[in-house]
């Protein structure tokens, strides 16, 4: 499935966040996500990341789905690795969560952040590669 239909893949985990979002909104469980710089501080809430995750879930789903629609075959291992790196990020940002406020913390945040940029990356690379393979051969 993940071969020939990634983007139900991504659409299911979108919407899995966007559960994740109203139910942390709509009961008030709301936590908050702290990344320290030095001397500066962001503080985003768990509630807001869920919903930036879950719309850049479906979005990137939805350019799966118009490489399908068009008949054009994304690059399986660049996929493969979109996804896993993309999913190993958000996992950073859960385990993030239940760590102590010590050192580590901002490595694993850090660290998060820094490998969903670069599996977003990946996705640009393979539907911009797997659109203009297929221009090729035409």
């Amino acid at each position: 499935m993940l071969k020939n239909k990634p983007h139900l893949v991504l659409w299911f985990i979108g919407a899995l966040l966007a559960i994740g979002c109203c139910i942390s909104y709509f009961f008030k469980i709301d936590t908050n996500f702290l990344l320290t710089l030095g001397e500066t501080y962001l503080v985003v809430a768990h509630s807001h990341i869920f919903l930036l995750g879950s719309l850049w879930f479906l979005l990137c789903g939805f350019g799966y789905f118009i490489l399908q629609k068009y008949e054009i075959t994304p690059i399986y291992s660049l996929t493969k690795i979109h996804l896993i790196a993309t999913l190993l990020s958000l996992l950073g940002i859960v385990v993030d969560q239940f760590t102590n406020n010590d050192g580590v913390e901002s490595v694993i945040a850090w660290t998060s952040i820094l490998l969903f940029l670069v599996a977003q990356t990946i996705y640009f690379i393979n539907i911009t590669t797997a659109t203009v393979l297929k221009v090729r051969v035409k």
